[in-house]
C-alpha cells in the first residue's frame, strides 16, 4: 500500500522519471512526437502512475511530482529533440497552475534552452479543465500565448466536451482510448471518433487517438481522417535512450491517408453552400442594400479555402495518383464563378441576373466532387492493399 509518506521519499530520493510514447502522423507515417509518461522507480521496480498519481493529487504532493518530471523532461528535449522536430506532450493537472510557479519554470526553461515552444504540449483532461480556476486559467494562457501547446485529454470522457473546447485554447484533442477500444464494434463509439475527428478538422486542431493497438484500429482512423495517433500498435513507452533508438531505427508506418480526401470533399460542399447562401440571400435585397458591400462570402482564392489548403499541402502525397491532376481546372473555374458572383451582388444584381453563375457554380462543383471520389477511391484501394 503507497502511502503520502512514500511519495515523500520517492520525491526527496528523485526516484520519478519519465517514458516516451510515440505520436505518428497518419499523413506522412513518420514520428512527430511524444507523450511523456510518468514512471516511479521505486526499489528497483518500476509504479504505473495509476498507482500513486491519484493518492499524490489528494495529498497536495502532485505539484512537487509535476515539478520534478518537468526538470527532468527539459533535460530529456535536449536529446529527443536533437536532429528532430518533435511534440512532446506531459500532463499536468489543475492544481499544477494554482499558483505561477510551474508556468513561471516552464517560460524559464525556454528561454534558457532556446527550446522552440511548440516542441512542448501540456495536457489537461477536461474534468481538471472544468474544475480550473481563473488563476489556473490565466496561467495557462501565458504558455499558449507563448506558443506552447494545449491537448485535451480523454476527450468523450466528459459531459460538457464541447463547451471547454469553446473556453480553452487546445491546439489538440486527444480522443480516449477506451472509446478508441470499442469503435470497431459500436456503430455509436465509431460515430463518436469520426465527429470528434470532424470536430479537430473544423476547429483547426490535431486530433490524437489514442490507445491504438491494432492494425484494424489504425486502419479506421486512416479512413476516417485522424492525422495522428499513439498506441502500443506503434510502441510501448520508451525510456528516453531507448525512444532515441527508436527513431533512428523506425521505418515509416504504412498508410494512405485517404479520410483527408473525404475531408476535403465535405470542406468543399460546405464552401460552395456558404457561396450560395451569400449570393441567394443578398440578391433578394435591394439594389442598393448596404448587405451587398459586406463581406460574408468564403475565401475565394483557390489557395486559402479549405479545399485548396489540402491540395497545395497533405494532398500533394497523392499528386502522382490518377485524376490528382484533374482537380485543378473545376476547383480554379469554381473560385473564377465566386469571384464573378461577388461582383454582381455587389453591382445589385437580382437572383435572376446571377441564376446562370449559381448554374454554372453547381455543375463546376459536381465535377469537382467527381474527381475526388476517384481519387478516393484509389486512395481506399491502396489503403487495404497494405493492409
Amino acid at each position: 500500500m503507497i502511502t503520502a509518506h512514500d511519495i515523500e521519499q520517492g520525491l526527496r530520493n528523485r526516484q520519478f522519471l519519465l517514458h516516451y510514447q510515440p505520436k505518428v502522423s497518419l499523413i506522412t507515417g513518420q514520428i512527430v512526437g511524444a507523450e511523456a509518461l510518468v514512471r516511479w522507480s521505486k526499489d528497483g521496480t518500476l509504479i504505473a502512475p495509476s498507482a500513486f498519481i491519484p493518492l499524490a493529487e489528494r495529498s497536495s504532493q502532485i505539484k512537487a511530482v509535476t515539478t520534478q518530471i518537468f526538470y527532468r523532461l527539459a533535460r530529456d528535449l535536449v536529446l529527443l529533440n536533437h536532429n528532430n522536430e518533435l511534440t512532446v506532450s506531459f500532463n499536468v493537472t489543475a492544481q499544477d497552475f494554482e499558483d505561477p510557479v510551474l508556468t513561471k519554470r516552464i517560460l524559464a526553461s525556454i528561454a534558457h534552452s532556446q527550446m522552440p515552444p511548440a516542441a512542448l504540449e501540456v495536457e489537461i483532461t477536461e474534468t481538471q479543465a472544468l474544475h480550473a480556476d481563473d488563476e489556473c486559467i490565466q496561467n495557462v494562457l501565458l504558455l499558449c500565448n507563448a506558443g506552447v501547446g494545449l491537448a485535451m485529454d480523454d476527450y468523450g470522457t466528459g459531459y460538457s466536451s464541447i463547451d471547454t473546447l469553446s473556453r480553452w485554447p487546445f491546439s489538440t484533442i486527444k480522443i480516449d482510448q477506451g472509446i478508441v477500444s470499442r469503435m470497431l464494434g459500436s456503430e455509436k463509439s465509431a460515430t463518436i471518433v469520426r465527429s470528434a475527428i470532424r470536430l479537430g478538422h473544423e476547429l483547426k486542431i490535431n486530433v490524437v487517438a489514442e490507445g491504438v493497438e491494432t492494425p484494424e484500429e489504425y486502419q479506421f482512423l486512416l479512413e476516417s481522417g485522424c492525422k495522428t495517433v499513439q498506441g502500443y500498435l506503434v510502441s510501448r513507452p520508451l525510456p528516453p535512450e531507448q525512444f532515441v533508438t527508436f527513431l533512428q531505427t523506425r521505418t515509416r508506418c504504412p498508410g494512405v491517408p485517404v479520410g483527408l480526401i473525404h475531408m476535403a470533399i465535405v470542406d468543399h460542399m460546405q464552401w460552395r453552400r456558404q457561396l450560395a447562401s451569400y449570393a441567394i440571400r443578398r440578391a433578394n435585397l435591394p439594389p442598393d442594400a448596404p448587405l451587398r458591400q459586406t463581406d460574408g462570402y468564403p475565401p475565394l482564392s483557390c489557395r486559402e479555402c479549405s479545399l485548396g489548403r489540402w491540395y497545395f499541402g497533405p494532398g500533394q502525397l497523392f499528386a502522382d495518383r490518377p485524376g490528382f491532376a484533374a482537380l485543378d481546372a473545376p476547383h480554379c473555374a469554381m473560385h473564377d464563378v465566386g469571384h464573378a458572383l461577388v461582383r454582381q451582388i455587389q453591382s445589385g444584381a437580382s437572383l435572376s441576373e446571377i441564376q446562370s453563375l449559381l448554374d454554372d457554380l453547381k455543375l463546376w462543383s459536381m465535377q469537382l466532387v467527381s474527381h475526388l471520389e476517384v481519387l478516393e477511391d484509389v486512395g481506399l484501394a491502396e489503403l487495404y492493399r497494405l493492409h
